[in-house]
């Protein structure tokens, strides 16, 4: 009953914010993008999927940097905190869900041409930070109420997160911006 409560609250409080964000919108691709972000729910296969195409976009000149979200009370031993590769947990959240960490305020600020949600279902706290972003373009692959996304690629369930950045560079480095 109160988890009900709670996220209805978070809702309302993350909808008020957004509404006050003065933030500019512009379509990029991985041609004219200078710097992506991306978000994901940890996990270690994820996080090596996360890893390639994190190598594919530096290759190709883009700064990158990452934000995983882990859903454990302590940060998992596997993740590895680099200069691009950052980490928050369950206990920093507050009562709501909302991330209350420098951390994710540093990464919301810094404006992303592009930002990209690897979230294959809603999830507060990364909603929570693709919402408030200041990304120029914001890609998802969850479309539900209220989502934050400029683009979202529509994948079937039983493909998994290579499937999905087959499909993100394919349809941005193809589309062409004017």
């Amino acid at each position: 009953m109160f988890g009900g409560i709670k996220r209805s609250i978070g809702r309302r409080i993350l909808k008020r914010q957004y509404k006050n964000q003065p933030c500019k919108r512009q379509f990029h691709n991985f041609n004219t993008a200078k710097s992506v972000g991306i978000l994901y729910l940890y996990d270690e296969a994820v996080d090596n999927d996360i890893q390639q195409l994190m190598r594919f976009l530096a290759e190709r000149g883009k700064k990158v940097q990452s934000l995983a979200y882990s859903p454990e009370a302590e940060p998992p031993k596997s993740f590895i905190i680099t200069v691009n590769k950052r980490l928050f947990h369950k206990e920093q959240l507050n009562w709501f869900g909302k991330p209350v960490t420098g951390e994710v305020d540093n990464f919301i600020q810094l404006p992303f041409d592009i930002l990209i949600d690897f979230s294959s279902s809603p999830c507060y706290p990364l909603q929570y930070v693709a919402t408030l972003s200041h990304a120029q373009m914001r890609v998802g692959k969850v479309a539900y109420p209220d989502n934050p996304y400029e683009f979202i690629l529509t994948i079937p369930e039983q493909n998994d997160n290579k499937f999905f950045i087959e499909q993100l560079k394919h349809y941005l480095l193809s589309i062409q911006i004017k």
